[in-house]
């Protein structure tokens, strides 16, 4: 049975108590955004805010994340200023980790930081700098039985790849992971990425900042960026401004209908 709100509070205090990165946890009923909510804004590093819904959540290069109603988790996670790069591996390898627990089999890391399975997203994460702190927003998508026509061929959710848990025990694995990932070294984090990693070796569509570029992905360092083959060219693309913008069964889709998005 799916736990209550007012059994959250509780629960994440306790974890906290054991914790040595997080030692507070904010529940809110609703939020438009866990990444842009006042108790979010006025957090000390060492906090993480989370909502029992949140009703306009947003990814990287201010991408809408869905609705997540009292289906998914979202949370924000505060730490000190770290460099972004192995904080979007930091968020990856973890939210990865929480999957895996609830599954009992391996997920796929989309580069950057995005979750994903058989080319559908899971769970997504985003980082942002507010001063001398770093917000670690994590979306994770756990009890959705179906999803809209635009986003049916590019999500899913723990409970639609057979995984019947509750979202406050997802949430307190990925709280776990998060803490076990922050205290990694680069190395085993860049392991961590590779075990999963789900673009190498396949075709997508980039934005970069000199306009889109479609190509074969020769390489993939996750902190740093992609190697890519078009029009039998390599190119580079650097983490910090370029973005994946079609994949997988999109891609295909796309190219089908001869046309691609702006």
């Amino acid at each position: 049975m799916a736990r209550g709100l007012h059994e959250w509070q509780p629960r994440l205090d306790a974890l906290c108590a054991g914790n040595a990165v997080f030692r507070r946890a904010v529940v809110l009923e609703e939020t438009p955004s866990t990444q842009d909510a006042a108790e979010t804004r006025d957090a000390s590093p060492g906090t993480f805010v989370t909502a029992w819904r949140q009703t306009s959540g947003r990814g990287r290069f201010g991408r809408h994340w869905d609705d997540t109603g009292d289906l998914g988790i979202a949370t924000t996670f505060v730490i000190d200023a770290q460099p972004a790069e192995r904080l979007a591996l930091v968020g990856a390898v973890a939210a990865a980790e929480a999957a895996e627990s609830a599954l009992g089999s391996a997920v796929g890391i989309k580069w950057p930081n995005d979750v994903v399975i058989d080319g559908r997203k899971l769970a997504g994460v985003l980082i942002e700098r507010s001063g001398t702190r770093v917000l670690i927003g994590i979306g994770l998508n756990v009890s959705h039985g179906s999803f809209g026509a635009e986003l049916a061929s590019r999500a899913t959710s723990l409970a639609m790849l057979g995984a019947r848990v509750d979202r406050l025990d997802v949430l307190c694995a990925l709280i776990t992971a998060l803490e076990r990932a922050l205290a990694a070294s680069d190395d085993e984090l860049v392991a961590g990425f590779h075990a999963r990693d789900a673009l190498r070796g396949t075709r997508a569509l980039f934005s970069t900042p000199s306009g889109p570029i479609e190509g074969e992905v020769l390489a993939v360092d996750p902190m740093r960026g992609l190697r890519v083959r078009s029009d039998g060219r390599e190119h580079f693309l650097p983490a910090q401004s370029t973005s994946v913008a079609e994949w997988g069964r999109v891609l295909k889709a796309q190219r089908s209908g001869g046309r691609y998005p702006a």
